[in-house]
């Protein structure tokens, strides 16, 4: 398709609505124009470059609260399953209002040392893991 051609297909096209976070999907066919642009754009993750890719991250992070650009940048396709990768879980378990306490912190040196986290949700017992450089040699 011709620069010409694209540039009179985007003019035509019906505008999207923006919010105060950024653009506000409001068909089916929005969320897929917008995909095809962050694949045109070269900004798709790895792992995304179909707009149809794009398009199943973005209402995959939807459907757990984040933003489309927040979904694209939180959201890793590993054996072609969308899943949650960063700090991307713990922002939406802060947003829900059902976090009370969250700590992380090491203990020990070297191949001594081991990774703790606490985590308590509202109503309910703290939960504690533990991941030790020993854990990790063995995975």
């Amino acid at each position: 398709m011709s620069e010409e051609v694209k540039e009179t297909a985007v003019a035509k096209a019906s505008p999207m609505a923006m919010g105060k976070h950024g653009v506000e999907f409001q068909s089916l066919e929005d969320m897929f124009r917008f995909a095809k642009a962050v694949v045109a754009s070269g900004f798709a993750p790895k792992g995304m470059e179909k707009p149809e890719s794009v398009l199943i991250a973005i209402q995959h992070g939807i459907e757990i609260g984040l933003k489309p650009m927040q979904a694209l940048q939180s959201i890793a396709i590993i054996n072609g399953r969308p899943g949650i990768y960063g700090d991307a879980a713990l922002a939406i378990a802060r947003g829900s209002g059902e976090l009370e306490s969250f700590s992380e912190t090491f203990e020990g040196d070297g191949d001594k040392m081991t990774a703790i986290c606490k985590v308590k949700r509202k109503g309910m017992a703290e939960a504690v893991s533990t991941f030790s450089v020993a854990d990790a040699k063995r995975a």
